[in-house]
């Protein structure tokens, strides 16, 4: 019985490690802050947590969190994303009335 539980777990935490690893393989730096001259820093974004006009989407953030922690501080932290793919978000149109 202990040897089933373990190996679930193990398999859970496979499949979780995974995840996280396909979602950052697709993933992008995106803006994060704006000052006065335009973008100031940027953060990493793995496919899938901030939609097309750049918000987060909160509930892969928090599914992942400790992973994309990790990631963000020892893997993808440069801010100037001059180490990886950029993506801006989409902006939204105005309708002229």
């Amino acid at each position: 019985m202990k040897h089933k539980r373990l190996i679930l777990c193990l398999s859970f935490v496979i499949l979780y490690l995974c995840s996280y690893l396909a979602l950052s393989l697709g993933g992008a730096y995106m803006p994060f802050s704006y000052g006065l001259n335009g973008i100031k820093d940027w953060a990493w974004a793995p496919c899938g947590f901030r939609d097309d006009s750049g918000r987060w989407r909160a509930g892969l953030v928090i599914a992942f969190y400790p992973l994309y922690w990790i990631d963000s501080r020892y893997w993808h932290d440069d801010w100037t994303a001059s180490s990886g793919p950029k993506k801006m978000p989409v902006q939204p149109r105005t309708v002229a009335l």
